[in-house]
């Protein structure tokens, strides 16, 4: 039977990304594929992150199957490195069994439309060691491909086309819009068109953004400082919740400088995002996946007569790095949510928390340039830079401090939170 020319052309793309040339139909009639086959597996933890990349299609350029790598080669590369399980599992781009989905924006109605959702397919080298050990894998499975790796490299192909299939036929076009401020362009209705997600107890979020913020950037202050202090109300003033997420921009091919950069790390920031990188994709820019969530509540005593409602969650990698954690709680101002960086090491005996002075806490939120605390009188911890902790397995109770900053004459803040999950 000949091959119809889209298939074909899909066939050659497929081939260009380092994958054989079997040909695969999207589903007639579906708008969307989903692959589920791999998100749960008998005897092996789920993955505690889910990827979102979200694609503006007026930042997609027109092209045909074949040309679209070539067209597209930004986009390509971000939805190549996740969604090659073999490639993503090797850089540690993807988690195995990490849930993957792509939905394309269309800023002008404010539409955002699914076109795949899917979970890696893939077990770590110690869980394939741990069904060989258990004999799940014999050489007879082996010498009819019916073992688990040879299943996990038909499924990893598969995955691969049926991502790649409808990217190319996703719907482009369209002109993005500026407006007489950053919260009025087509840029940010598309923040908050993605809003923040179901969410799940236990899980993070991690969302890349294919889109060019360019004509929306116009309108923004020149100086520095003036730019975050517009970012930050702006934020204020759209109420985006992005979920508190780790947040990757793909700026289709425009370098941004560093006034830009810093009133984008600011509204992302007011809109419960984390600014992680912007740039073309590479594996070495990513946070590293989490393998432990833990969620808390408790109480924060920002003021000697007035206790503020808390929630914190820490995810933490193998290493304990950690990742995609925040401290959120209620005050004057409504809630704020905080990044956390640093290590949450574990043992035994319990786990100790060490924020990383030179990434944060408080200071996220200032608005000059350079490297001195700056004290912030209307930001989170009156601008503190560091928290720290011991978690007993049933509560953390730790302390939020700077040398250089104090809060009310007090030189830190105590707070014990509870684990509820």
């Amino acid at each position: 039977m000949a091959r119809s020319p889209f298939l074909a052309a899909l066939a050659g793309l497929v081939m260009l990304s380092g994958c054989g040339e079997d040909e695969v139909a999207a589903p007639a009639g579906q708008a969307s594929v989903k692959l589920d086959a791999f998100c749960t597996m008998g005897g092996l933890a789920p993955a505690l992150r889910e990827t979102l990349l979200v694609i503006d299609q007026t930042a997609v350029k027109p092209s045909k199957p074949e040309t679209f790598r070539t067209e597209n080669s930004e986009l390509f590369a971000v939805i190549h490195g996740l969604a090659d399980a073999e490639r993503a599992l090797g850089s540690g781009a993807m988690a195995p069994r990490e849930r993957f989905t792509i939905a394309i924006a269309n800023p002008a109605s404010g539409g955002l439309s699914q076109i795949f959702t899917g979970c890696v397919p893939g077990l770590s080298k110690e869980e394939l060691a741990g069904r060989a050990k258990k004999g799940e894998d014999g050489g007879i499975d082996v010498f009819f491909g019916s073992d688990m790796a040879s299943k996990l490299e038909d499924a990893k192909e598969e995955f691969l086309k049926q991502v790649i299939l409808m990217a190319v036929q996703a719907p482009v076009g369209g002109e993005a819009r500026g407006g007489d401020s950053f919260r009025e362009s087509s840029f940010a209705r598309t923040l908050k068109t993605i809003g923040p997600g179901t969410g799940a107890a236990g899980r993070v979020r991690r969302i890349f953004l294919f889109a060019d913020p360019g004509k929306a950037l116009a309108s923004i202050p020149a100086p520095y400082p003036e730019a975050r202090k517009a970012a930050f109300d702006q934020a204020a003033a759209a109420q985006t919740n992005l979920g508190m997420v780790e947040l990757y921009l793909v700026p289709a091919g425009r370098a941004l400088t560093d006034v830009q950069r810093g009133f984008l790390d600011a509204y992302f920031l007011g809109s419960a995002g984390d600014l992680r990188f912007a740039g073309s994709f590479s594996p070495d820019s990513l946070a590293k996946v989490p393998v432990k969530v833990i969620d808390y509540t408790g109480e924060l005593p920002l003021a000697a007569d007035v206790k503020s409602p808390m929630e914190m969650r820490i995810a933490s990698a193998a290493d304990g790095t950690i990742a995609n954690s925040w401290l959120s709680y209620t005050g004057s101002r409504g809630v704020r949510r905080t990044p956390i960086a640093g290590q949450f090491a574990c043992t035994a005996d319990g786990c100790d928390l060490r924020g990383d002075p030179n990434l944060a806490l408080g200071q996220r939120w200032r608005t000059d340039a350079g490297t001195e605390p700056q004290v912030l009188v209307d930001g989170p911890f009156g601008g503190m830079r560091m928290i720290s902790g011991r978690d007993d397995g049933q509560k953390l109770s730790g302390r939020i401090y700077d040398p250089m900053i104090f809060l009310e004459g007090q030189g830190d803040i105590p707070f014990v939170a509870r684990r509820t999950h």
